[in-house]
Formats: structure tokens, sequence, C-alpha cells
């Protein structure tokens, strides 16, 4: 992909980590597979479901790395979104190629919960 594609690619995917706090533009980045689905009671809602390489989900192995992806993903900018969204919790469901298979939970101190792990 071309530096136009990449641009024109991320702005198609508002609403994502990648689209939301990500300066740079990439070809493959876990950010872009991260989406807000919606904010209430001062909680912002994701979703997490594969999008390109660098979300990685066809075998346990490679779900467990994806989630720890993921769980650094939201360690990195959950103060971002906090401040952004005006929230104090974010709650995250993360999908294999299938189903719901796996969440975390970021809270106001900071401290992440994990299931399915």
């Amino acid at each position: 992909m071309n530096k136009y594609e990449l641009l024109k690619e991320k702005q198609e995917l508002r609403g994502t980590i990648y689209y939301d706090f990500v300066k740079s533009l990439n070809k493959n980045s876990i950010y872009k597979s991260i989406l807000l689905r919606g904010v209430k009671d001062r909680t912002a809602f994701y979703e997490c479901e594969p999008y390109d390489d660098a979300y990685r989900c066809s075998d346990d192995d490679q779900f467990y790395d994806t989630c720890k992806k993921l769980e650094r993903a939201f360690n990195r900018y959950y103060k971002r979104i906090f401040e952004k969204y005006g929230v104090d919790n974010i709650t995250v469901d993360i999908y294999d190629q299938y189903s719901c298979n796996a969440g975390l939970s970021v809270y106001s101190d900071g401290r992440v919960e994990t299931s399915n792990f």
C-alpha cells in the first residue's frame, strides 16, 4: 500500500484506536482491530476482532498472543481514552475468527482485569 492508500484506509477506520490515537500510518496494526462500540454510564465499550495480519487468532497460542497485545494496547492508551470520551472504565469484548472468546476491563485506577486469557 502506498501512503495515499494508507491514509484513505485510516479515514475509513473512524472509531478505532488506530484512527483516534495513532499518529503514524501502518500497513498492519493491532489498533485497527479495536473499535469503539459506544459510551454509556462513564464506560467505553470496545470490540476487538480480526482486521489484518497483526491480529492473529487461528490457533490458541496465536489468540493468546493477540490478547496479550490487546492488553498492552489498552495499558498504553487507557488514559487518553478516559480523557477523550469522559469515561473512567473500559470494557472490551475480544473475538477470535468465530465468536467472543475473551475480554478485559480497565478501571479508573489503571487496573486491568482479563478473562479467558
